[in-house]
């Protein structure tokens, strides 16, 4: 990571060490370490990273005395999927039809030999997310979880979360139950493709510096790690968010808002979100464990801090990020029209607001069918 204003690592280091007690809080019970679950099942794609994410998460629990966690993972013995077959220059049909069929017949051959496997993940799942057993915990972690897990009652999960508990997502946390507008809900946004590559150093802005889940981060500052960028489904009224992608200075640009961190209540409960922790150094960075144990000291009711959502903040981050793409697009003089674009927002920060069913319907268009759009929305910033 890469800074815009000066950071001293020691000082951040020592600032993840938080002693027992030392978030405000009321009253003893509220000093005694939560307990946590930490689910780190994947039935899609498993990031490499929960391996060293797990014992970084139990570690940090440890050190600030802040909670100690108890863990739902991947069971042992499952056989390994068949990799789908690649066809090279000089196969024939005949050859490549023949490798097809028998990777089908693979296929078939490993979900009959799994249903053991899955037969005892779902019981592992019925036995830890029971009502019964989700009383002794606070709240869940999901360490980049994927897929459609098989949770027994999901309705009854998400009311659980509701009556006063901490929910806690990593990474892939948002790839998961697709299916699930009740989850989606719940957690903000679903995974719709990160364009912006876990090799890639990206940039990022910090709306709320003072806020103690982002007040760690420069205002501006740079991170290698993997961005996801989030699907329709995606509610801009129900999160406050924190640490946005600033496409001005990312690569590729693409014309919509990329939230990264937030905060919301929900119900009763707290629901804590970030996109970062693809990459295995970020768990080791000192400013990503700071960022980690303040979000989960919020969620737990350890820190007062604002929840309510911010619509503005994001439409105007939306409205920044188009300007950007079209920008770069059509050769254009960004930064005169971002500044156009914040004066009237300076002025009237429900402006913004009002443009985002244009600005929606950029995200469904083709890049080569854009330009016009781009002209529509250039056309209002300069309206006086």
């Amino acid at each position: 990571m890469r800074g815009e204003r000066s950071c001293t690592w020691k000082m951040l280091a020592a600032a993840v060490l938080v002693a027992a007690g030392g978030w405000p809080a009321v009253g003893d019970e509220a000093r005694k370490p939560a307990r946590l679950l930490v689910v780190s099942v994947t039935t899609g794609f498993r990031h490499a990273s929960i391996g060293t994410a797990d014992p970084a998460l139990e570690e940090l629990g440890r050190s600030t005395g802040l909670f100690h966690c108890d863990h739902l993972r991947m069971p042992p013995g499952r056989l390994p999927q068949p990799k789908p077959p690649k066809r090279g220059k000089d196969t024939s049909d005949e050859a490549w039809a023949k490798q097809e069929a028998d990777f089908k017949v693979q296929q078939e051959q490993f979900r009959r030999d799994d249903q053991a496997w899955q037969a005892g993940l779902k019981a592992e799942f019925a036995r830890v997310l029971s009502a019964e057993a989700l009383r002794d915990f606070d709240g869940v972690v999901f360490l980049s979880t994927t897929g459609e897990l098989p949770v027994p009652d999901l309705t009854a999960f998400l009311d659980w979360i509701k009556s006063g508990k901490a929910f806690i997502g990593f990474h892939a946390a948002t790839d998961t139950f697709k299916s699930s507008d009740a989850y989606c809900d719940m957690i903000g946004g679903h995974f719709a493709g990160h364009p912006w590559g876990a090799g890639g150093e990206h940039a990022f802005v910090v709306h709320e510096p003072g806020h103690p889940v982002a007040a760690m981060f420069p205002e501006r500052f740079r991170w290698k790690d993997e961005i996801y960028q989030y699907d329709l489904r995606y509610k801009p009224e129900n999160l406050r968010v924190l640490v946005s992608l600033d496409m001005q200075a990312s690569t590729p640009k693409e014309p919509w808002h990329v939230p990264v961190a937030w905060v919301r209540d929900y119900g009763k409960g707290r629901v804590f979100a970030t996109n970062f922790g693809h990459n295995d150094a970020t768990w080791k960075e000192p400013m990503f464990q700071k960022h980690m144990a303040e979000g989960i000291a919020w969620a737990l009711g350890r820190v007062e801090a604002p929840a309510a959502p911010n619509p503005e903040v994001q439409a105007a981050e939306y409205l920044r990020s188009v300007i950007a793409a079209a920008a770069a697009t059509a050769q254009l003089d960004a930064d005169a029209l971002r500044a156009r674009a914040d004066a009237k927002i300076a002025k009237d920060a429900a402006w913004a607001v009002g443009l985002r069913p244009m600005l929606l319907e950029i995200r469904g268009m083709k890049p080569e069918e854009r330009v016009a759009a781009y002209a529509k929305v250039i056309a209002e910033i300069e309206k006086r």
